[in-house]
């Protein structure tokens, strides 16, 4: 039997890392976009294979596009009459609870909060977002834009927490093709293609231009990802090993940390004060640099 490509990529992610426990109860994340309606799908195909107990579709209507919010509700509504899935809605009032704060940003924070007051309430393990390929693509460039350091540019994981990202390995083309192959369609949310917001910016016009280049950029950016990941996983342990040498009681050792290579000096700080700025960063190295003495007392180096 021959699987669509998107089908592929979603069990190869599966036996690579395990995302879903034999009996799981899903609860998937679904707009009515393409790529929720292919999550859905492929999970549906793959119920069997997964061993999965129950599958079910909740929708967050964020109230911010009018009747297009609507609009995509029924469909939503209509795709789970179809396919035979259960489905739990929610409308959240976001204009009314962002006064002063980024819109996107408080869409995002608040729709996360209401899946997982449904994922408690309804009794499922997991839930299951559509972000693919480009999703963590556009989502490293937007990091590295805001300098961002080597975390930032790893993107997001295929699991976080209670969150899994089945679509992790697809495509957006693979996606489409794979809904269009199963008769399906899907809804299109207008605010996508509104270039004032930065993510937008980086889809339509800088990663056409990517592709001009390499086709196959973004499994480059996944393989770079790959490598920066186990690099940061070596690096963590380097950090850790060298704090548990440097502190003692509340003080830090100064020659010894003095010794460091300056990235690691640069991690230290980061772990031990949770200083985030890199001119920051640089300004607690030089003051220990400076500061007399064998041992320097923490607690001086923070605020």
């Amino acid at each position: 039997m021959s699987y669509h490509p998107l089908l592929r990529k979603v069990v190869s992610l599966q036996r690579r890392e395990q995302l879903i426990p034999e009996a799981s109860r899903l609860l998937i994340a679904f707009s009515g976009g393409a790529d929720s309606v292919a999550l859905a799908l492929s999970l549906l195909e793959l119920k069997d294979f997964l061993k999965l107990e129950k599958l079910a579709l909740a929708h967050i209507n964020h109230q911010l596009r009018g009747e297009e919010s609507y609009r995509d509700e029924a469909f939503c509504l209509d795709f789970a009459r179809r396919h035979g899935l259960d489905i739990y809605m929610e409308r959240i009032d976001v204009k009314a609870q962002a006064v002063g704060e980024n819109l996107e940003g408080k869409a995002r924070e608040l729709r996360y909060e209401a899946l997982e007051r449904i994922r408690e309430r309804e009794g499922f393990h997991l839930i299951a977002t559509a972000h693919h390929l480009r999703d963590l693509v556009e989502t490293i460039l937007l990091w590295l834009l805001r300098g961002a350091g080597r975390e930032g540019l790893l993107g997001f994981e295929p699991r976080e927490g209670k969150v899994i990202r089945p679509l992790y390995l697809a495509r957006r083309e693979e996606i489409e093709d794979y809904v269009l192959s199963k008769g399906e369609r899907w809804v299109e949310d207008s605010t996508n293609y509104d270039l004032d917001l930065a993510r937008n910016l980086i889809r339509h016009k800088v990663l056409p231009e990517f592709r001009k280049i390499n086709p196959s950029f973004e499994e480059s950016f996944l393989r770079l990802r790959s490598l920066l990941k186990e690099e940061e996983e070596l690096l963590k342990e380097l950090t850790h090993k060298s704090i548990e040498n440097l502190l003692k009681d509340g003080f830090i050792n100064r020659k010894a940390f003095l010794r460091l290579h300056r990235a690691l000096q640069r991690r230290v700080v980061y772990e031990l004060l949770g200083v985030r700025s890199f001119k920051e960063v640089e300004r607690v190295i030089s003051r220990i640099r400076k500061t007399g003495g064998d041992y320097i007392d923490l607690k001086s180096l923070k605020g």
